[in-house]
């Protein structure tokens, strides 16, 4: 456990491309050690946050729309644990091992705060015009040469590592009824999913991405069912 810890730590001081292992000795205890890592990390961002909010030292978030939600609970379980898992995967951790996919990610999420922020579905429009702009730069002035291209993703991917850790942490904020107004603080609002988003962001690198979405899954688990329990 303190080995996967060390580990842990070390990569997300420097995150690189790591290999994916072949195949793991013991998945499912490895597993049960990463979502462990992963509920300590998220209880100690809550508590973080908690104490900043109790010493005033930034202002209530106000009421979560989560526990004003009127949803079944077999469909609020099945959307917490199984699609969320799904869908956030695949969006923040699929493409940290595609330099294209990257891209398509960056362009995304810049249409998806600008949506946000001024509170409009068509500003969604500039996502496919920032990928081309992306694009054209990767395509005459990387794609020519292997060498230059891995170079260049390998100086860059220790920062699109943890924006992508941000971006899905931010992306949190929907979970308030302020939702987006809470920016520019919004990252110390989220400060559980950011601590989260970093630790699926190394199981995913590390292990791949079933892993990190097995382990995001298990990590909802648990939340959700007391959730369920209590209402």
């Amino acid at each position: 456990m303190l080995d996967l810890i060390h580990d842990l730590t070390s990569y997300l001081k420097h995150p690189y491309l790591a290999r994916i292992p072949q195949k793991t000795e013991k998945p499912f205890i490895l597993l049960l050690k990463l979502a462990l890592i992963c509920l300590m990390a998220g209880i100690s961002g809550g508590i973080l946050l908690s104490i900043l909010i109790v010493l005033k030292l930034i202002p209530s978030p106000g009421p979560s729309l989560i526990e004003r939600k009127e949803m079944a609970k077999p469909l609020l379980f099945i959307m917490a644990v199984v699609w969320a898992p799904l869908s956030e995967e695949l969006l923040f951790r699929a493409q940290l091992r595609r330099f294209t996919g990257s891209l398509l990610f960056i362009s995304f999420i810049c249409g998806a705060f600008l949506s946000a922020i001024i509170k409009t579905d068509w500003a969604f429009l500039i996502s496919p015009f920032v990928f081309i702009v992306l694009y054209l730069i990767y395509r005459y002035n990387l794609a020519r040469s292997v060498t230059l291209k891995f170079e260049f993703w390998e100086l860059i991917f220790p920062w699109h590592f943890h924006l992508t850790a941000i971006c899905f942490a931010l992306i949190h904020l929907s979970n308030f009824e302020k939702g987006i107004s809470l920016l520019p603080l919004g990252i110390l609002y989220t400060l559980p999913q950011l601590a989260v988003g970093l630790v699926l962001g190394y199981a995913r690198m590390n292990y791949g991405l079933k892993y990190s979405f097995a382990l995001h899954a298990l990590y909802n688990f648990f939340p959700v069912l007391l959730f369920i329990a209590k209402y």
